[in-house]
């Protein structure tokens, strides 16, 4: 898989700290300063590397598409009791 832009990378962990902290000005100059495309390849690379990373710190180990799935189970859990604060 071709690496994404490495702007792009650090433009979708910005936007993902200003979600987290509720600065909405800052999540709309992230998004209109990137190319939706790329933000959008840049953040599944993005939850692909992580969900690897923490697949090799559990025991037992899990793939990347475990972990991903382990992630949607948890949002849904939490959207479910009104809580998406992680």
């Amino acid at each position: 898989m071709e690496q994404p832009d490495p702007e792009a990378v650090a433009a979708v962990l910005s936007l993902t700290l200003a979600v987290a902290a509720g600065d909405d000005e800052a999540v709309e100059l992230l998004l209109r300063s990137q190319d939706p495309a790329d933000l959008a390849v840049a953040g599944g690379r993005v939850i692909w590397q992580m969900a690897t990373a923490l697949g090799q710190m559990v025991e037992p180990r899990r793939s990347p598409t475990q972990m991903i799935h382990v992630f949607s189970q948890a949002m849904r859990e939490a959207d479910e009791a009104g809580d998406m604060s992680g």
